[in-house]
């Protein structure tokens, strides 16, 4: 039996409500209505959504997840429903495709696996994984494997990555192949006589497990992959430092923040010039949006101000971050994932550089994800490898890149012709279209975007302690951490 939902109607929010509206509403230029369900005391809705709840084998569920029978909507968001059953893992709808939820104990890091290739790797049909990137984002230690379907027996594949998935397809073969990008690209001709293939996204832990036994594609496949949950997860951040409960409209799907005496669209508590919280007041610099500390700009309090955050050149669309004495473009943020992709700013314009230098990170806060790949740069060459992909940089001379895979250390041999070298990160989406596309007009000044993963707890904790406050975790995650004066008040 489901639980009983209030009715929803109209309300007259309090006067704070009403600021925190009235601010919106002016930035918008559109009226403002909340429908909420009606409550003899607003402090019901604080005290309801604030209880944590119990869904088959995994316990102490908070917002953004709800489920019919056990949490309401508006505790939650609707992208975030949970079908619960005893003793069994919770199940989650995203698009069409039904996901067993197997852990989400660590905010906003989520471990689903397909109900469809549950306990079996041959699915009666064949579909990509496909998310709604409103919600959801593949984490950064996620690796892609590709299945080759309805395969006829090649000899030239290791053994190792084959199975047989003994029903008999259209084509009468039986065989199925997986597979990594570098395996895919070399076997490329082997394949083309395969019935289908779908990427499967499995965990770098389990990829590199996958390898070292690689007759174990079930075993790898039900430990499922790691998912980012990032709806209003950063509004939730400041509405919980706020001293509020987070969860939405359950008419609009807007964020709402449930404070003790009323709901607010945003925190519980009005910004002032010593009030924390007012660096989570969101900003825009250049095509970057819904910025909030650690991120700033010269405009923003000095309280709110981190070094190796402050951001400048706004009226450019891709503004410049300063980190470690370089600059870099801000090209996007994901801020449930904590990670940024940058550019070096002199490789932004061009590919050629007068003086090329290899630059580091080298940031307490800061780490590159595992998912990062590597390309080295070779310059002003007078003898080059067969097929090189060449960028020209001087009339006389040839500059030619190498990938991480295996062509770098075969091209070693040639650096000595060259200038010089210098390696360069690029994200692991550039670098698939790299592979695939493999020409010099892939080598535009994006392409050279790589991610970084800033440590926002440990951002946030140093600040917060640095204020003579206490820093306690949200959610039972170090991932959301909540600074408050003294006692703990609200969580």
């Amino acid at each position: 039996m489901g639980i009983a939902q209030p009715s929803l109607s109209s309300i007259t929010p309090p006067r704070c409500f009403c600021l925190c509206l009235s601010i919106q509403a002016a930035l918008l230029h559109v009226p403002v209505s909340i429908i909420l369900p009606t409550y003899s005391d607003d402090h019901d809705l604080f005290l309801e959504c604030n209880q944590t709840f119990n869904c088959g084998t995994i316990q102490g569920i908070g917002y953004p997840f709800w489920s019919p029978t056990l949490r309401p909507s508006y505790c939650g968001h609707h992208g975030f429903e949970l079908i619960c059953q005893q003793n069994q893992s919770p199940v989650i709808t995203i698009k069409t495709q039904r996901f067993h939820v197997l852990n989400v104990t660590r905010p906003p890091l989520m471990t689903i696996a397909p109900v469809d290739t549950w306990e079996d790797p041959c699915p009666q049909q064949f579909h990509n994984i496909s998310l709604n990137h409103n919600l959801f984002d593949f984490a950064a230690t996620i690796r892609n494997l590709t299945i080759f379907y309805g395969c006829p027996l090649e000899d030239d594949i290791p053994f190792q990555h084959r199975f047989n998935c003994g029903t008999t397809t259209s084509s009468g073969n039986t065989y199925a192949y997986y597979l990594d990008e570098s395996l895919s690209r070399l076997h490329r001709s082997e394949l083309t006589d395969c019935d289908t293939s779908i990427i499967v996204p499995v965990n770098q832990s389990e990829f590199d497990e996958l390898w070292n036994e690689p007759d174990n594609i079930v075993g790898a496949w039900n430990k499922g992959f790691e998912v980012m949950y990032q709806k209003d997860m950063i509004s939730c951040l400041a509405c919980r430092n706020s001293g509020g409960v987070c969860g939405s409209n359950s008419s609009s799907l807007d964020f709402l923040c449930f404070c003790p005496d009323h709901p607010c669209s945003k925190s519980c508590v009005v910004s002032d010039d010593e009030n924390f919280a007012q660096c989570f007041d969101a900003f825009s610099c250049g095509d970057i949006h819904n910025l909030m500390f650690p991120f700033s700009k010269d405009d923003r309090p000095q309280l709110c101000h981190q070094d190796g955050f402050v951001l400048s050149k706004c009226e450019d669309p891709q503004p410049i971050i300063h980190i470690g004495g370089n600059e870099y473009r801000l090209m996007y943020l994901n801020h449930s994932t904590f990670t940024m992709s940058i550019v070096r700013n002199d490789l932004w314009e061009q590919s050629c550089l007068p003086n090329p230098i290899n630059i580091t990170i080298n940031d307490t806060f800061l780490t590159y994800p595992p998912t990062n790949r590597h390309l080295t740069l070779f310059y002003n060459c007078s003898n080059v490898p067969q097929r090189p992909i060449i960028f020209p940089c001087s009339p006389e001379l040839l500059s030619f890149y190498a990938d991480d895979l295996s062509e770098r250390d075969t091209y070693r041999d040639f650096s000595s012709s060259c200038g010089t070298n210098i390696q360069v990160q690029v994200s692991q989406s550039s670098f698939d279209e790299l592979q695939t596309e493999r020409n010099e007009y892939m080598l535009e000044e994006w392409r050279f975007g790589f991610n970084v993963v800033y440590d926002f707890p440990a951002i946030f904790c140093e600040r917060c302690d640095n204020l003579v406050e206490n820093c306690f975790n949200l959610m039972n995650s170090s991932r959301y951490p909540v600074c408050k004066p003294g006692m703990l008040t609200f969580l």
